[in-house]
């Protein structure tokens, strides 16, 4: 495991943009400036040269898209890089990730959805945590609260699930476990199977996060990894905002609910815990899950602790 060094408010931070572009979705250009302007508060930012491009929605071409993420490690002007935005992109430049220079010069990649692509890659070939966090289109006054203590001093100890949302998970499964924390963006992690960059789940608290699926789609990706043989080892689950599609069979959202429920408890082992309705994922008021660091999860708190720190000083 290599664990990057935490930041400070001297710290600098690239932002890249490895996927869609910001025209390539209606309101973008709006929410990455009020994120940006809020990232500044805490850090010194440089912005993608990307930010203003277009290039088949892309933000840029796919080998431009990998120059730009392998020289924000490169440089040692950054002590962090953060994704503008997901979208779609990340794993037609994955080939050209230059992971041997990422070892050699580990620093924090923040964003999620499409970029979970990155940060298990990452993890798969040369064991660096990341953060699978608001992206800079996402960022807000609630969500960098916190985020902002993963980055700013040891977290070991930290509840990653806030108070509020204790009120409103729903435990499927009871039980404790600890693990190394793995998982993300769930259609991501099913593109990466059989490419050789998804890491094996064994012993890991998996999590896990979609948007725009349906019931069918989501118990048909989590049917992959369980054939691919990747959770039968697992010792936990996290299930993040699932928003499902409008197009789904039902309109009363009980019924798609109780459905994807039904459906859940069929693909993981009985004497494992699973929780769900954690605020991760495609809401303003996402929480950041470390990718790569050991915790601890309690049903009966409904607690998330990390038992590492996911940056050293």
């Amino acid at each position: 495991m290599i664990v990057p060094r935490q930041l400070n408010e001297e710290s600098r931070v690239k932002v890249i943009l490895p996927s869609s572009s910001l025209r390539a979705t209606f309101g973008f250009g709006h929410a990455y400036a009020r994120g940006y302007s809020l990232l500044q508060k805490h850090f010194s930012v440089e912005n993608s040269q990307y930010w203003r491009t277009d290039y088949q929605r892309f933000a840029a071409t796919d080998e431009e898209r990998a120059a730009e993420f392998n020289e924000a490690f490169r440089s040692g002007k950054w002590h962090a890089v953060i994704a503008g935005r997901g979208g779609y992109g990340c794993l037609r430049m994955l080939a050209a990730v230059d992971f041997e220079t990422i070892k050699q010069r580990p620093k924090l990649l923040l964003g999620f959805s499409d970029i979970t692509i990155l940060q298990l890659a990452m993890y798969c070939k040369i064991g660096l945590v990341s953060l699978s966090s608001p992206v800079v289109a996402s960022l807000n006054n609630y969500n960098i609260q916190r985020l902002l203590p993963l980055l700013l001093g040891d977290s070991a100890g930290f509840d990653l699930i806030s108070p509020a949302n204790k009120k409103r998970i729903e435990v499927l499964q009871p039980g404790k476990a600890e693990g190394v924390l793995l998982g993300g963006n769930l259609y991501s992690m099913v593109q990466l199977i059989g490419a050789g960059y998804m890491p094996r789940l064994d012993n890991a608290i998996f999590f896990v996060e979609d948007v725009n699926e349906t019931v069918d789609s989501i118990d048909s990706f989590l049917h992959h990894l369980k054939l691919a043989g990747l959770l039968y080892r697992i010792t936990g689950v996290i299930i993040g905002d699932l928003s499902l599609s409008r197009k789904h069979l039902f309109t009363n959202q009980s019924k798609w609910r109780n459905l994807l429920r039904q459906r859940i408890a069929s693909i993981f082992r009985k004497e494992i815990p699973v929780i769900s309705g954690v605020d991760y994922g495609h809401i303003s008021n996402s929480i950041t899950i470390p990718i790569g660091v050991r915790a601890e999860l309690d049903t009966e708190s409904r607690s998330l602790t990390l038992l590492e720190s996911v940056t050293h000083a």
